[in-house]
């Protein structure tokens, strides 16, 4: 601790025997807390989650015991009611057994409703009973009944509802089909979920009941609501019961009754933002899930943990307001330094901090003092080299082209010179190549109109079709050119690499277009050729020397690729790596060369329609 100043030892102190024991006692404290509610919350969920599981099930196992009724039903069948054992009366009805056959249909549609209407009557909550059947003469009978309507309308929506055709016809157990309404009656349809069993002939002997006939029993949905309106939920949780299949049979959310669950029941579970508890029933193969926000489960634990760290925290501020009277003295003349600090940040190199005693802080003040001295000495000789060496690769840059720009030129008249031999073209070509030249050794301002570039380029297309007699088509869609600011000479190098290596390779005919527009705060101007195009080796390549310090392609017999290579790096010499060529190229289709510049304009105040004129 020697080695320590006055500052050190006070901040270590403070920290070591105030701050750190209370953030180590209080984080222990919350994480107790929440480790311990957690358990607390899902032991009552779990409770409460058995006992929705525990009632469903006592309620299925009432209609269970319900839907067993053919079989002990002994409303007799015309005369002979007691001739025949009870459990097969139900059968007889349906069949119509010993019924007259002149009165067979009606006295049998009488004592089916009939026990319709006694089954219906057992529970004040079954709001319809349905009795389907497939004859042996492939016809299907139907019987209906319902308490509230006895206008039975859909007898396809109803089978459609209750998945009749694709129902277990071998299956001895009770069916529970999901929630549905009750579109298939006349009327306003009621939510209800269904019971169903099917109706086997036991008078053969054990192990072959041939099927009947399939019973189904619509039982009004309040009966599950009146189970969790006996359990006090909050508000903001979700509750689902469903079957193995995923569908809903209650919920919450009204939406989701009768609804496929599985795939948003997964997603809730692997969701580490809600808090789920889950409770499986095997008797019925139902299943409930309480879920809810995690944030708002633990929102009570939450706000004590938030009071406790406020209590540290005023705990803190009450020990620096206790020691602020004591380190005045140091605090004050640190707060000087770092003040001027951050003027010397900004810029300011001529800053001297007087020295007012002996001690650290005045060894410090001078030792600043010093370094600023010198650091402005420094930044002044470095920064002028930085700007001239800059300006001499700019420069290099710049001449690396005009030789090459040059050269491909003059060989197109050279080479015209040689085909046509009454001349008549060369004089106005070696004109179009004076005014390049003069654009080329012109005033060297780095920023020019875009038009004037544009306009280069066709002086350059008018050379190039004097040569190949006019089988380049160059097309300039850029409005508002005039008040674009870019740099010089970046199109022509992009126009004839697009005739060098994508039209001329197709017997030098074709169509070179050229498009500039504004994307937010970047100009692109783009290059496109209907040529041979490259395929992704071609383009890999290219892509490499972009990011390489060669300049150019070496082959056999020359460097290729130079103007494209020199193009992207003055663009990004002058604004930043975030900007230059990009290429995108389809074989057989053609190359596109875009130019990724900032927007810049002549003047710098220009109005909104200015703004639109370069696909604003």
């Amino acid at each position: 601790m020697k080695h320590f100043n006055l500052y050190h030892k006070f901040a270590l102190t403070m920290i070591l025997l105030g701050l750190l024991p209370m953030l180590l006692l209080a984080t222990f404290i919350a994480n107790k807390m929440i480790r311990d509610y957690s358990r607390a919350l899902s032991a009552q969920y779990d409770q409460a989650s058995e006992y929705v599981l525990s009632s469903m099930e006592s309620v299925f196992d009432n209609y269970n015991t319900i839907s067993k009724m053919p079989y002990f039903y002994n409303m007799g069948v015309g005369n002979g009611a007691d001739s025949y054992l009870s459990f097969d009366h139900f059968r007889k009805i349906l069949t119509g057994e010993e019924y007259e056959a002149e009165s067979m249909e009606t006295d049998r549609q009488r004592d089916m409703q009939g026990f319709l209407q006694y089954l219906q009557s057992v529970d004040n909550y079954i709001n319809s009973v349905h009795v389907l059947a497939d004859q042996e003469n492939g016809q299907r009978l139907s019987f209906h009944y319902s308490v509230y309507n006895t206008f039975f309308s859909n007898e396809g929506k109803f089978e459609e509802l209750v998945s009749y055709e694709g129902l277990d016809r071998e299956n001895k157990n009770l069916i529970l089909i999901p929630p549905h309404t009750t579109a298939y009656y006349y009327g306003e349809p009621e939510q209800v979920f269904t019971i169903a069993r099917n109706y086997f002939d036991l008078r053969g002997p054990v192990g072959h009941t041939p099927y009947v006939a399939t019973i189904f029993i619509d039982v009004d949905l309040k009966r599950i609501e009146k189970i969790f309106q006996s359990i006090d939920f909050a508000s903001n949780e979700q509750i689902y019961v469903v079957d193995k299949n995923g569908k809903c049979f209650y919920s919450n959310d009204e939406e989701v009754i009768g609804s496929d669950l599985a795939q948003k029941l997964q997603e809730i579970q692997n969701d580490k933002e809600r808090f789920v508890v889950t409770a499986d029933g095997k008797k019925y193969g139902l299943s409930v899930y309480i879920c809810m926000d995690a944030r708002v489960a633990f929102s009570d634990i939450r706000n004590m943990q938030r009071l406790m760290y406020g209590c540290i925290l005023l705990s803190i501020l009450l020990l620096f307001a206790g020691s602020f009277y004591f380190s005045a003295r140091l605090t004050k003349p640190m707060q000087r330094l770092v003040n001027q600090m951050k003027k010397v940040g900004k810029g300011n190199f001529d800053i001297e901090i007087p020295v007012q005693s002996s001690d650290e802080i005045g060894t410090l003040a001078e030792s600043f003092n010093e370094m600023s001295r010198e650091l402005k000495k420094y930044i002044d000789q470095s920064y002028l080299a930085q700007i001239r060496q800059n300006e001499a690769e700019l420069t290099a840059l710049k001449s690396q082209i005009y030789p090459h720009f040059l050269y491909n030129t003059l060989e197109i008249i050279r080479m015209t010179a040689l085909e046509d031999e009454e001349k008549s073209k060369v004089p106005e070509m070696i004109e179009a190549l004076s005014q390049q030249i003069h654009y080329i050794i012109g005033p060297m301002q780095d920023l020019v109109p875009l038009e004037q570039e544009i306009d280069i380029v066709r002086k350059y297309a008018y050379l190039l079709n004097c040569r190949i007699s006019g089988k380049v088509k160059l097309m300039v869609n850029a409005q508002g050119a005039a008040m674009i600011q870019v740099p010089k000479l970046i199109l022509q190098p992009l126009v004839e690499n697009a005739y060098v290596h994508g039209i001329k390779p197709k017997q030098g005919s074709g169509s070179i277009m050229i498009e500039a527009h504004r994307k937010e705060d970047t100009l692109e101007i783009s290059v496109m050729d209907n040529g041979v195009g490259m395929d992704q080796d071609s383009i890999d390549k290219i892509l490499q020397l972009l990011q390489g310090d060669a300049p150019g392609i070496k082959n056999q017999y020359n460097w290729q690729s130079i103007g494209l290579k020199n193009v992207h790096d003055r663009i990004r010499y002058l604004y930043g790596e975030e900007y230059g060529i990009q290429i995108t190229s389809t074989v057989g289709v053609g190359t596109m060369i875009s130019v990724i510049l900032p927007w810049n304009t002549e003047e710098k105040g220009e109005s909104p329609d200015d703004k639109d004129d370069i696909g604003g």
